[in-house]
């Protein structure tokens, strides 16, 4: 499978076309625009940040594996409905296929599910490895693998 980007008929496959409406235009501020782009992009970076943790090589920016495309649709149907008030928009079934999508990228990010490898890379790669903590001692990751406090 190839990396992917969302579009909106992509979204449209996760809900009924008078819901994704209402959830675009609905509870508006003065002046706020439909809030899904927005929740895209943020739902396709958190994705992303899963596939680098696990050290997985990223696609080119906006792009997510398609082997999870089902799952950061999940994502993004849950965060368009729960910005609404409304119920029945957050059924058992979506909140449990949110839930079983988080613990999908939870596997990518420990290496227990594999994603394909991109095409096109990413111009710019995740950055170095976390600071562990041991003892009370800082150890910092170093390129000749060299220990700091």
């Amino acid at each position: 499978m190839a990396w992917n980007t969302i579009t909106t008929d992509d979204i449209k496959s996760r809900l009924a076309g008078a819901e994704l409406n209402a959830l675009q235009s609905a509870a508006l501020a003065d002046g706020q625009v439909d809030p899904t782009p927005e929740i895209v992009a943020q739902a396709i970076d958190e994705v992303r940040g899963y596939v680098a943790a696990g050290g997985f090589t990223l696609g080119a920016e906006g792009t997510i594996p398609g082997k999870l495309k089902g799952a950061t649709l999940n994502l993004i149907r849950y965060r368009l409905c729960s910005r609404l008030p409304v119920a029945s928009l957050l059924t058992e079934a979506r909140i449990k296929e949110y839930e079983d999508a988080l613990r999908l990228l939870e596997q990518v990010a420990a290496k227990k599910f594999m994603v394909e490898e991109p095409t096109v890379a990413a111009d710019e790669q995740a950055g170095a490895a976390s600071p562990r903590f041991n003892n009370s001692k800082v150890l910092v990751y170093a390129p000749e693998n060299q220990e700091g406090i």
